[in-house]
Order: structure tokens, then sequence, then C-alpha cells
């Protein structure tokens, strides 16, 4: 894929772009890591010590991993991992009985290897040859595009970093990019009590603008599901181009890819502002101002409803609904298991309607003693 007309072809993204085989080989056994420095030795009887939440360590393939700070943002749940710390986990992790892990699980371990087990033997790591990487210790909205062909695998690898990471070398710009949670609500319910409020002043009746309102939110439903299904996984349509691949990454791509990082997780306000202008006059075709105001004002209150509980799904623990656990294993699985099946994020109705149910256990099976 050639870089983006204007920028030179050289030099500027030297050092950016890395193999991805060169962050996944494994040293041999009481080899040297690559950055120099000797791996760490443990003895089981350190490793034990180490089986609360706040201080968890456990053991696969003869290596040792502390992973405090990933047991809450672990897809199935905490729960799960908390049995098993101080321990072996290795028939574990294979254990689909127990639970399955995707392939994008044996990767994201090594993010978390602090030394090895004292005599054990480890298992050579999965090879990438030829795949490109990032280099997250640089702005890597730039680095994107030059994935090409390799764009629809590698946002498909998913990964957890300690922080959020960087878009932009600017900082004015790189604030666009980031959006807490709490914006959406902030900035969107007083338009939404406004939207109704005006419906009411063009002569709407309580309800009749209540109906229409309705109308909208259940409409939301079916705009969630075609915003997923058919923009946000454009994936594999937009290899051929560096700015398609950018402009897609922007979109949804970051999140398949760092599914976790808490300020790329909800849509930035002016992005919303784009479509909700755009999802106006589509209904102003249908529906007079009054109609049409009050409808857009329920869809998007369905949005919000949309874009909270993503991100309920995505950094709950355990959710306090059924509803809401069922709704966290089944776009778990989406983003872990099958991207290109299980749209639903509020709800799974229009999985079952279009035939793209994901198949998907709502409870992590527990280990039989």
């Amino acid at each position: 894929v050639d870089p983006p007309s204007g920028f030179p072809t050289k030099g500027w993204h030297v050092g950016l772009v890395k193999t991805l085989s060169d962050k996944t080989n494994m040293p041999p056994l009481g080899v040297d890591e690559p950055n120099g420095e000797p791996l760490k030795v443990f003895e089981w009887s350190e490793i034990k010590k180490h089986d609360k939440e706040n201080d968890a360590w456990v053991v696969k393939d003869g290596e040792v991993f502390d992973v405090s700070k990933f047991l809450k943002e672990h897809p199935g749940g905490s729960t799960i991992v908390l049995p098993h710390l101080g321990t072996d986990i290795t028939e574990v992790f294979s254990n689909d009985d127990v639970h399955v892990h995707s392939k994008a699980a044996h990767s994201m371990m090594q993010r978390y290897r602090i030394g090895i087990l004292s005599g054990a033997k480890r298992k050579a790591a999965p090879q990438h040859q030829g795949m490109k990487a990032l280099d997250f210790s640089k702005p890597i909205i730039m680095q994107i595009g030059h994935l090409g062909n390799n764009y629809n695998d590698f946002i498909h690898r998913p990964q957890v970093l300690d922080e959020p990471a960087r878009f932009f070398e600017s900082d004015f710009l790189e604030i666009f990019s980031r959006t807490p949670w709490y914006v959406v609500p902030l900035v969107w319910l007083p338009v939404i009590t406004g939207m109704v409020l005006l419906s009411l002043k063009m002569g709407l009746t309580p309800l009749g603008a209540g109906l229409i309102f309705l109308g909208g939110l259940f409409t939301w439903t079916l705009i969630e599901y075609v915003l997923h299904r058919f923009l946000f996984h454009l994936d594999e349509w937009v290899q051929f181009n560096y700015w398609a691949i950018t402009l897609h990454f922007l979109i949804h791509g970051v999140h398949h890819l760092l599914p976790m990082d808490p300020m790329r997780l909800v849509f930035p306000p002016i992005l919303t502002f784009i479509l909700l202008l755009g999802f106006y006059n589509l209904f102003r075709v249908f529906l007079d101002t009054p109609e049409a105001v009050s409808f857009t004002a329920g869809g998007l209150l369905g949005y919000v409803g949309y874009d909270l509980t993503h991100y309920y799904l995505h950094h709950s623990g355990t959710p306090f609904l059924s509803h809401f656990s069922s709704m966290k294993s089944y776009h778990l699985a989406h983003h872990y298991k099958n991207p290109l099946l299980g749209y639903g994020i509020t709800s799974k109705l229009w999985d079952y309607v279009f035939d793209t149910m994901l198949p998907v256990e709502d409870k992590p099976k527990e280990k039989s003693s």
C-alpha cells in the first residue's frame, strides 16, 4: 500500500512499523529477553503467595504472568480467573469445557509475562511471519494505513494496553480522539429534552409526541444493527486504500484492536452530531417537522442507551441484571471469537431476524472439583 499522497515515501514512518514476529518470538528457556534483561526465575513457593485479586500471578506453559491489571478487563469476567490465581493454568487455559479462549488470548497473555517457572519447559509461541504491527510507543494513526491487506487480520487480534493508545502527535488533536463515557449523557440528554419540548411547542400533543418518540426509540434498535453490520464492519473492503483504512480505524477498527480502551469506546459528540443530522434529514422525507423532531429525539435516546450499554458490557465485572450478563458474554464473543456474527449490543433482536446469531454460552463453565 502506497503512503498517502503528499507525504514523503521514506523516513517519516521508519521505526514505527515492525513485524509482529519481532513481538511474538519467545526466547528459549534461560535466555535473555529481547531488551537484554535476563528472565527472572520463580519458585512455586513464591508464586503461590500471589493469589489475590490485587496481586495475581499465574503460570502457563512454564512462564509466570502477573495478571493483576488484567483481571477487571478479562472478557469472561474476573470471577472465572480468581480460583486459579497462584496456580498453573496451562490445562485450564486450553480446556474449552472450563472456558473457551480465542487465539488472540494467547498473544495477549505475553504482555503480562514477568519470568519463568524454575525447572519448567516452555512451548514455542505462535509465529505470525510477515504480519505488520504498530509501535504503540508512538502515535498510531499515521501508521495504521500501512498495514494494507493485513489490516483486517491485524485489528481482529485484540490487544490490551496499560494506558489509552496515543493517536496524534498534536495534543490538541489527541483531545478530540478521546471520549469518556459520561460525556454521552452530559451532552445528549439535554438535547433530547430540548427536542421533545420543541416538538410540543410546534403543536404535537403529549400523547402524540410520546408515541412518535417511542417509535424513534424502537427504530434505533434497527439502526444500531445496520450501522454495526454494514458500516462498522467494512473491514475487508477498505484495505485497498491508505485513507480508507485510516477512516475505518477511527470509526470502529480501533475498538476491535483495543476493545478495552476506555477512551475509544463511546462515540465522540462530533461524529454523533454528523450522524444525527443525516438521520434527521432522512426522517424529514417521511415526516413533518414536529414529528421528525420527536422521532429523532427518540432515536437519540436509543443511541445514548446503546453507547452506555456498550461501555458497561466492556467494563463491568459481573453485570447486575441477567440481560446485561447475557449481552456481555454475547458481545465479547463478537470481539474475541467471530466479528462477522453477533452485531446486537443492547439486544439480540435483529440478529434473530437476520440470522446473524452468534452461539455463545451466557456463563462460563466452572471447573469441576
